[in-house]
């Protein structure tokens, strides 16, 4: 891990009255974790209380050791099995999944093993931090300076990204035009860190809003079919990602695979094609940040004119009132209340959504784990909202915050809900999202889908079969019920 992240907690040796077999990297989740040496994934998946663990196999000295990676989340995994990873390759993010100590996500923490005389599989647990500071591996650089290790990202200081010095991008690599000042910076440091790279495609026209506003660029890779072009293509993806705060990145596409600044990844649908499927160039996403004449963003990032304005939410706007015979009398209290939290989410919206969800029966857990009235993921209720505080909190003064409670639930509904609204509003301001049907279906699809699918396709979700055989009808039918169950509504 990057110097400066994380912090030295449980050693190798007896703990509890059983042996802890490695080293514990406390730090934020997500945090990268890079490989610790050339090598070989050999698994990828579910472990008893690891989580999900990574091992990989190394050749080192004609011996075979084995680094192990535990509690991360699936969804945080960026390497698979079979795949060859070179030292310093990210290769996922800190999590807090299956056994740790707290529980969520104050006990993130990366649990590393190391496995001699014959790796993870027949070999023998040994202390990590002897092996690692004997210089069988390379630590990440916090200087600032390009890595000298091949394959290790370098970490750029914050705010260096952004500085005067680096030199415009020349016209032979691609134009600055049209382009807004985060994606700019980008497109420079791209050609200051990574000479190979001699073609970057930036403004155009284009369905989809990033190219046209300004925000994103194409950085083609050269040979891309060639190992040595794919891993070119991995090592620019890893710096981005790597210094996402200081480039102010967004999100980026590699290989038919989306990777969110903020750790979401998922595999793309086919597209037919190599550049459609992004196999032959890195697109980065950036937050933005204005043109650099200060001109404004343009049609492109401007509500349609035929938009609803997003004070017209349809039947989910704070004033409309809840038809309670329609919902059982010991829930409508609650999503009355929660109606009052935010002026874009009303109590017709929240009960026809936990109907939705749940059908209002309470102790349900979906087959991917989610819980209670209002379906929470456990790392979502427990997640902090602006506010400082988790989105499940003790609504109902029992002196417990739990999915489980119906004034916990639908409060911690409203506020997720909220949430949401807020982000999608924000969205549209800016230009980055279109909602030509009114915002509300924008908001419930956050719910279903994240709301940073939302942002990725620049208004209702798109580029996966999920989104129109589970998103779409999930949102129909929560605007359709909530017309029902509102007083206001004819």
């Amino acid at each position: 891990m990057a110097e400066g992240t994380y912090t030295l907690t449980s050693g190798f040796g007896m703990r509890w009255g059983t042996q802890h077999q490695g080293q514990d990297f406390a730090a934020a989740p997500k945090t990268p974790i890079y490989a610790v040496a050339d090598g070989v994934v050999a698994r990828v998946g579910a472990a008893s209380g690891f989580g999900i663990w990574v091992v990989i196999d190394h050749n080192i000295g004609g011996e075979i050791v084995s680094s192990v990676y535990g509690h991360m989340f699936a969804e945080d995994v960026y390497v698979e099995q079979g795949q060859s990873v070179r030292v310093g390759q990210l290769i996922a993010g800190v999590g807090y999944n299956g056994h740790t100590v707290p529980a969520g996500p104050d006990g993130a923490h990366l649990h590393l093993e190391i496995w001699t005389g014959g790796g993870r599989f027949g070999g023998v647990a040994i202390d990590p931090m002897p092996w690692l500071q004997s210089g069988s591996t390379s630590s990440v650089s916090s200087t600032g300076a390009p890595s000298t290790t091949p394959g290790v990202p370098t970490v750029l200081e914050a705010g260096t990204a952004g500085q005067t010095e680096l030199a415009p991008m020349p016209a032979a690599i691609g134009s600055e035009r049209g382009l807004q000042v985060d994606t700019i910076r980008l497109a420079r440091t791209i050609v200051a860190q990574f000479p190979q790279v001699r073609d970057i495609d930036g403004h155009r026209e284009d369905d989809l809003p990033d190219h046209p506003s300004g925000r994103a660029i194409d950085i083609m890779i050269p040979d891309p079919t060639s190992g040595q072009g794919k891993a070119l293509g991995d090592r620019v993806a890893d710096f981005v990602l790597t210094n996402a705060a200081a480039l102010r990145i967004d999100y980026l596409i590699w290989r038919q695979t989306y990777r969110s600044a903020t750790g979401e990844s998922n595999v793309m649908e086919d597209r037919g094609g190599a550049t459609a499927n992004h196999q032959d160039h890195v697109h980065v996403t950036t937050l933005g940040g204005g043109y650099p004449d200060g001109a404004p963003i343009g049609p492109v990032a401007t509500n349609p004119a035929d938009a609803a304005p997003l004070t017209e939410c349809g039947p989910t706007i704070g004033e409309t009132e809840l038809e309670s015979r329609t919902v059982p009398a010991d829930l409508a209290v609650w999503y009355q209340l929660g109606g009052t939290l935010c002026p874009q989410i009303g109590a017709p919206l929240l009960a026809a959504q936990g109907k939705q969800e749940s059908g209002f029966q309470r102790g349900l857990t979906s087959s991917s784990g989610a819980q209670g009235l209002a379906q929470f993921l456990p790392g979502t209720a427990t997640a902090l909202a602006t506010d400082g505080r988790p989105y499940v909190i003790d609504a109902d003064g029992n002196g417990v915050a739990s999915v489980w409670d119906d004034g916990d639930a639908i409060i911690g509904q409203a506020r997720y809900m909220c949430g949401i609204a807020d982000k999608v509003d924000a969205w549209i301001r800016e230009g980055r999202v279109v909602a030509p049907n009114g915002p509300a279906e924008l908001y419930l699809a956050g719910y279903n889908a994240g709301e940073y699918a939302v942002l990725r396709s620049g208004g209702f979700p798109t580029g996966s079969p999920d989104y129109e055989v589970q998103t779409r009808p999930y949102v129909a039918n929560i605007l359709a019920t909530a017309t029902q169950m509102s007083t206001t509504m004819s």
